[in-house]
């Protein structure tokens, strides 16, 4: 039997805490709200303010940034990641980036004022976040560190760090992220598959 979204987060969050938190979890989960999002659904639009934080439970997230020339994906989030549109969500603001699902996604929304309150000031659910958040900031600086490597430092990136971006993303969207076009992609993961 599959768990809800909920209680997936919940399960990832005991992991995470030393002593249960199942007094503050009661009010906590009061708040919280199960999603589910199709494939290339927006999860969250550069037009409206960002007002949740997501916990994924299923499924890839992309971070795109765009223009009126352009499209670049700056981040793909995955299974137990926190992720929002954190321009948007720290700022208060409308902004140039939007957040969508790459494949189907199930996770949890966190709203904004619960997720600041418990950061801030719980030593149970807040710990989870301050150390999930960390984590996530470690993720990001890899993700930005190897936008300068060669392309097939690139790959072997996401070959041993996220193999399901490699098998569940399309090609397109990995050579929008690998500053490639996807016939080379395709040409390249061709050539490599084939050794």
């Amino acid at each position: 039997m599959e768990l809800e979204p909920i209680e997936l987060f919940k399960l990832e969050l005991d992991k995470y805490v030393e002593k249960p938190v199942d007094e503050e979890w009661k009010e906590f989960r009061k708040h919280l709200k199960s999603v589910s999002f199709k494939k290339d659904g927006v999860i969250f639009p550069h037009s409206k303010i960002c007002v949740n934080m997501l916990f994924i439970t299923k499924g890839i997230v992309v971070t795109e940034y765009f223009n009126s020339k352009e499209q670049t994906i700056t981040r793909f989030f995955k299974s137990k990641n926190l992720c929002s549109n954190i321009s948007s969500f720290l700022t208060r603001s409308t902004v140039n980036d939007i957040v969508s699902a790459i494949t189907y996604t199930e996770g949890v929304f966190i709203p904004k004022t619960l997720f600041n309150e418990s950061y801030l000031y719980s030593n149970g659910v807040g710990l989870y976040f301050r150390k999930r958040l960390m984590e996530n900031l470690l993720e990001d600086k890899m993700f930005i560190s190897i936008k300068a490597m060669g392309i097939d430092s690139k790959l072997d990136f996401l070959y041993s760090q996220y193999p399901e971006i490699i098998n569940e993303v399309s090609w397109k969207k990995i050579a929008n992220f690998l500053g490639v076009t996807p016939q080379w992609l395709s040409k390249k993961l061709n050539h490599r598959n084939s050794r």
